[in-house]
C-alpha cells in the first residue's frame, strides 16, 4: 500500500505544484473595482509620462502576489493593454497576465 501512494502523489506533485492560486476575495474585489473604475485612466495613462492609475494598480498587484513591481509595470505599459476597447476585456486580460507573471488569479474564468 506504500509503494502505491508514493507513486499516486510522485505523479500528482506537478500537478498540486503547478496549479494557479485565487487570491483572497478581499484583495480581487479590489482589483476588479479598481480596474472596472479606473479603466479609461488606465488607458490614459499609457500615453502619458506620469501614471498614477498604471502605478496604483501595479502596487495593489505587487501587494497581493508578493511579485516585483517591475514585471507588472512593464505588463501593464505594453501596447496589448492600451489598445484593449473594453473595460471587462482589459480586466480578463489583466487576470491573465497575473496569472501568467505570478500564478495568482483575482477572476474565475473558464480558461
Amino acid at each position: 500500500m506504500g509503494i502505491k501512494r508514493l507513486i499516486f502523489f510522485s505523479l500528482l506533485l506537478p500537478v498540486f505544484l503547478s496549479a494557479y492560486t485565487k487570491l483572497p476575495l478581499a484583495v480581487s474585489n479590489e482589483i476588479v473595482a479598481f480596474t472596472l473604475f479606473n479603466y479609461d485612466n488606465l488607458i490614459a495613462d499609457s500615453y502619458e509620462n506620469n501614471k498614477p492609475y498604471i502605478k496604483q494598480l501595479v502596487y495593489l498587484l505587487s501587494r497581493a502576489t508578493k511579485i516585483s513591481e517591475t514585471k507588472y509595470s512593464a505588463a501593464l505599459q505594453s501596447p496589448e493593454f492600451s489598445a484593449e476597447d473594453f473595460p471587462v476585456s482589459y480586466m480578463l486580460k489583466l487576470n491573465r497576465r497575473t496569472r501568467e507573471i505570478s500564478g495568482y488569479y483575482f477572476v474565475d474564468t473558464d480558461e
